[in-house]
């Protein structure tokens, strides 16, 4: 496919969670064997896309760690492949992104220097199935300077105020922009992804420069509706939106339904795709018992488990209860030890005989490498 994909690993109010306080947004682990980047990285490659940059900012490691060589992503190729830019410095701009728009503007060079005649924008904090094929041949029927993606979402005043709503019409072309509202009910969100005609993309990106703007949805999207022809294209599929633990929390427990799970990984758009990791199969005690959970390779249990997701590696003791949880990677629940609606951060260890309850709507949070 003719166009150049871009990923800011770390945006929005995840960025600044304990989930992402020692990984880029991009690394956080999801649904038992995957990280946040497999999601874009796959709908990318799944749509032709295989020229792809990564804009991470802090605490990348993990993040290169897993991508490597983009070999289980098909990327490592002598034509285009992956390129992880961690923040590049300009003469006036040094240190980290300030923003999206900050860092576009650093590495504004290489999306000149692109022979993709289209660029597509995506987020990392959101999970769906998507084929981009469809929207560039949206965004080519309608002419369109600037397409974005979008889903119809049922919001409350809590779950609104994250968001980036569109008002569209008949035709599809957005008229207005809400930025972080307090609104009800259904409306249309952004799913964080825009599709760009290169030559658009630089020309608004320099005419933020000239005006020192720093905001990407502002200076880019609202301040161009009435200049640019800019264009809704609908996702129809599964999506969330991961801003918070809370958020974390649900969008995993939304795996355990098989109407999400299906569509999410048995789409017709294409499998999600991650690091290959060779482990051995997970060991069931005699006594264990497993009902309605998602459970990786290379773990040991011995206890109950219920409604959960357990990461690889995780070793459960006897006679311990796992209820509601989402146990990460290296995560160790003592025998007689009660867990409900509790989520552990990686290299987590839970002594014997611990009790730790939390709720669906306040689930309790370990930190990586804890000891309780």
């Amino acid at each position: 496919m003719d166009m150049l994909g871009i990923i800011f690993s770390d945006v929005g109010m995840l960025y600044k969670s304990d989930l992402a306080m020692s990984r880029s947004t991009a690394s956080i682990p999801f649904g038992g064997r995957y990280r946040l980047v497999d999601f874009h990285l796959s709908n990318m490659v799944n749509s032709g896309i295989h020229d792809i940059f990564i804009l991470p900012q802090t605490n990348f490691f993990s993040l290169a760690k897993h991508i490597a060589t983009g070999k289980d992503w098909n990327l490592s190729r002598k034509q285009g492949g992956i390129s992880i830019f961690p923040p590049y410095s300009l003469e006036e701009n040094v240190g980290l992104y300030k923003s999206r728009l900050d860092a576009l503007k650093r590495i504004l060079n290489f999306i000149t220097n692109s022979k993709a005649n289209f660029v597509i924008l995506s987020d990392s904090d959101t999970i769906y199935n998507i084929d981009f094929g469809k929207a560039l041949e949206f965004h080519q029927a309608k002419g369109a300077d600037i397409t974005s993606i979008y889903t119809v979402r049922n919001l409350d005043e809590s779950s609104s105020v994250h968001e980036t709503i569109y008002y569209v019409d008949p035709d599809k072309r957005i008229h207005d922009i809400m930025l972080f509202p307090v609104l009800e009910g259904l409306h249309n969100v952004s799913v964080g992804a825009w599709i760009f005609d290169r030559d658009i993309l630089i020309s608004t990106i320099n005419d933020a420069i000239s005006h020192n703007y720093i905001e990407f949805k502002h200076a880019v999207m609202a301040l161009n509706l009435k200049k640019l022809k800019v264009y809704g294209f609908e996702h129809t599929g599964y999506f969330t939106h991961i801003n918070s633990i809370q958020s974390y929390y649900d969008s995993n427990m939304h795996l355990l339904k098989k109407d999400c799970l299906r569509d999410l990984f048995y789409s017709e758009n294409g499998p999600i795709y991650t690091k290959t990791k060779d482990s051995t199969p997970t060991r069931y005690c005699i006594d264990s018992f497993v009902k309605n959970s998602l459970v990786a390779s290379g773990c040991s249990i011995c206890g109950t488990v219920e409604n959960s997701v357990i990461f690889r590696n995780v070793k459960i003791g006897k006679n311990a209860l796992v209820k509601n949880c989402i146990l990460m990677p290296h995560t160790v629940v003592g025998e007689n030890t009660r867990l409900s609606s509790v989520v552990t951060d990686m290299n987590v260890r839970i002594l014997d005989d611990r009790t730790l309850l939390g709720t669906p709507n306040c689930p309790f949070y370990i930190k990586k490498n804890m000891i309780v």
